[in-house]
């Protein structure tokens, strides 16, 4: 009898403990894509801020062109 209970105890510690391992690797799955996410988006806002930078200089530059202070 003590083995069945020993049995039963284990083997409900083993289901509690496989179902928290599945909520932890479904968390850190959603966690990596929101990861990926902020990547990409990090990405696309330093291109963005890239590409404002050149389109300064160009209307800087045109702006001494029209004041005619252009080197």
């Amino acid at each position: 009898m003590i083995q069945r209970d020993l049995y039963d105890m284990l083997r409900k510690e083993y289901e509690w403990a496989m179902t928290k391992l599945k909520k932890v690797q479904k968390e850190n799955e959603l966690l990596r894509n929101q990861i990926e996410m902020v990547e990409r988006e990090s990405e696309y806002w330093e291109f963005q801020a890239k590409e404002i930078e050149k389109r300064k200089l160009k209307v800087e530059a045109e702006l001494k062109l029209w004041k005619g202070t252009a080197p």
